[in-house]
């Protein structure tokens, strides 16, 4: 009889988790705002791939989970920048902490979906380095942070812009960039002969935020809602979520029964 009723327990939480869409189906799903919500069932963006690798300050906070679709985005844009700029390699910062939330370091990142890259940059005489750190750039595109001398590379970062812009998925939300830097790439794009429809898309989606650091040192991009994640608060949704996803989602996920353990390393990346 005990185990009877256990069963039965066991259903209720079941039928309740998926009615709120936390029952796993093997995918990823991102709840609430990018500001105050959960990840689920993250996947975890390994420490190096074709093109991207994570530097050593990054892999030690931990903070490398995203939905399917943005570690998908990162995966293929490093494809694209090991296929177009032989040597490269995006550095990504952070992504979300595992089951996303609020952390130290970011007000956002909270639902898998926001990734912080570093900018591509040269030496004085013009050679190619790989930053292991973020650096500030002023307004002239070099740097004003008394570190050693570097300036902002802007066809190369243009080309990860565009990797990013035209890689399958949800689609970008923004990225967040210092004006005179996104500038720079939207001046290169057009004296290189970049179509017009797409320096204008880019255009749209780089900006300079007005209620938080400039972003002077690393790309803050953020992807759609990932379709079928209906809980997701933001643009690309297809279905409207509840007032507020996140408490229910969380009191689901307190009384979810564990049937395996986090999915990471998706087989495609």
């Amino acid at each position: 009889m005990t185990r009877a009723l256990a069963l039965v327990g066991l259903v209720a939480a079941l039928a309740g988790c998926v009615e709120l869409g936390v029952v796993g189906d093997g995918t990823t799903v991102s709840v609430g705002h990018a500001a105050g919500g959960l990840l689920l069932d993250g996947a975890r963006l390994p420490a190096r791939g074709e093109g991207f690798h994570v530097p050593a300050r990054w892999r030690a906070r931990g903070s490398l989970y995203g939905t399917d679709e943005l570690v998908a985005v990162i995966a293929t844009a490093g494809r694209t920048v090991a296929a177009e700029l032989p040597g490269a390699s995006i550095g990504v910062a952070d992504l979300s902490r595992p089951g996303g939330g609020e952390g130290p370091h970011h007000r956002s990142h909270q639902t898998g979906r926001d990734v912080d890259l570093l900018f591509f940059v040269t030496d004085r005489a013009g050679r190619p380095v790989e930053l292991e750190e973020m650096r500030h750039f002023g307004e002239t595109g070099t740097t004003v942070d008394g570190g050693p001398p570097l300036s902002f590379d802007a066809a190369r970062t243009w080309r990860l812009v565009r990797a990013l812009l035209l890689a399958p998925g949800p689609g970008i939300d923004h990225i967040f960039v210092y004006a005179p830097l996104r500038a720079a790439m939207l001046d290169h794009a057009r004296a290189s002969g970049e179509p017009e429809w797409l320096v204008a898309w880019a255009g749209e989606l780089l900006s300079q935020p007005s209620d938080s650091a400039p972003h002077d040192d690393h790309l803050h991009v953020r992807i759609r809602c990932p379709d079928g994640d209906w809980v997701c608060q933001g643009r690309g949704v297809g279905k409207k979520p509840p007032r507020d996803p996140v408490a229910p989602v969380a009191a689901a996920l307190a009384s979810r029964p564990i049937v395996g353990a986090l999915r990471i390393y998706r087989s495609p990346w």
